[in-house]
């Protein structure tokens, strides 16, 4: 009697040991309630160059509603092996993060469902030589942002245990799980290249523009347009002199989310030039929609508006009057003057 007793009290010892450490044990610390999920990205068709990235995120959205899950990708940009709990998820993954701090002219909005998550351009009151106004909603150059997506990902509970079995083991992780291992983000953003070819260039010290007929944001899963309308403001920064040194060609390429969808889409190009007396020139305006051409073939679609010297003709002449070599000015910068867009 007196051992069965002791072998009573061992055993309830035992279980009481064992309780109360499952009992302090908080679920969501324990790894074997998770899956490890290898994330490998390819950014060769994202239009950006990898040593201009900083972060990736990996967002993870539940399709039954629920707060989305999100991973950041910081020290390695191509491989991370996430931890994500059962279920079934949208995933979506892109450059950088959703903070302020990451980007120049790019905001997020949507971003608790995956349908809805959009980048926006981020709206300027002045910019350069121009003010917003109603009739202009004046918006910056966004950055360049590249989206990958996966409508449908399930994690299940047979693979919290077989990926847990392969966790020191890379290869064999993406074999087990690779659904996330063949990530290639492409660009949401495009580009426009505006050329010029103007008569006594050398008489500016200063040449900017507005172009309209664009949108302001782009969503991140579908890269459909966000049919805003929206206009870019830009300085023309780039200058090829012919012989004579004065006649010449001004240039400027800049990011955009895309022309609008609405058809017919109206695009105005509006072009001021700041002279080297300190005047400005009569802003020179030209409907340019029929004259864009746009090119698919390269990894980021680019919108082309050439008016440069083997394009000209009436509509489209640009001449300058010739410099006043006694006066002079100095511009220092975007800011200098400012002319409301009407």
């Amino acid at each position: 009697m007196k051992n069965i007793k002791m072998y009573t009290l061992a055993v309830s010892l035992f279980v009481g040991v064992i309780f109360n450490a499952c009992e302090r044990r908080k679920l969501e610390d324990d790894y074997m309630v998770t899956a490890l999920i290898p994330v490998r990205i390819d950014w060769s068709e994202s239009g950006i160059h990898v040593e201009d990235i900083h972060r990736a995120s990996v967002w993870l959205f539940p399709v039954n509603g629920g707060v989305p899950l999100e991973y950041r990708m910081e020290s390695n940009l191509t491989y991370r092996e996430i931890a994500v709990p059962v279920g079934v998820y949208s995933v979506l993954v892109f450059n950088e993060t959703v903070e302020e701090d990451d980007w120049n002219s790019v905001t997020f909005t949507g971003i608790n469902r995956y349908e809805t998550f959009a980048a926006m351009a981020v709206p300027e009151s002045r910019l350069g030589f121009y003010d917003r106004t109603n009739d202009l909603p004046l918006i910056g150059n966004p950055d360049a942002i590249a989206a990958w997506s996966l409508d449908l990902f399930e994690v299940t509970p047979e693979m919290v245990t077989r990926t847990r079995l392969y966790a020191n083991d890379h290869s064999a992780l993406e074999n087990e799980v690779p659904h996330l291992t063949v990530v290639k983000p492409l660009p949401r953003f495009e580009r426009v290249v505006i050329t010029l070819y103007v008569t006594n260039l050398s008489s500016s010290v200063q040449a900017t523009g507005t172009i309209d007929g664009m949108v302001a944001g782009v969503y991140m899963v579908s890269g459909d347009k966000i049919p805003e309308p929206a206009a870019h403001a830009f300085i023309l920064n780039g200058r090829v002199y012919d012989a004579n040194g004065n006649d010449g060609t001004t240039t400027r390429t800049f990011n955009v989310f895309g022309r609008s969808p609405v058809q017919p889409a109206s695009h105005n190009l509006y072009i001021d030039f700041l002279l080297t007396d300190g005047t400005l020139h009569p802003r020179e305006e030209f409907d340019v929609s029929q004259l864009i051409v746009t090119r698919t073939d390269d990894i980021v679609c680019t919108h082309i508006i050439d008016l440069g010297y083997s394009n000209l003709n009436g509509d489209h002449l640009i001449e300058l009057p010739e410099a006043d070599m006694k006066a002079g000015i100095s511009v220092d910068g975007w800011d200098e003057v400012i002319v409301p867009v009407k």
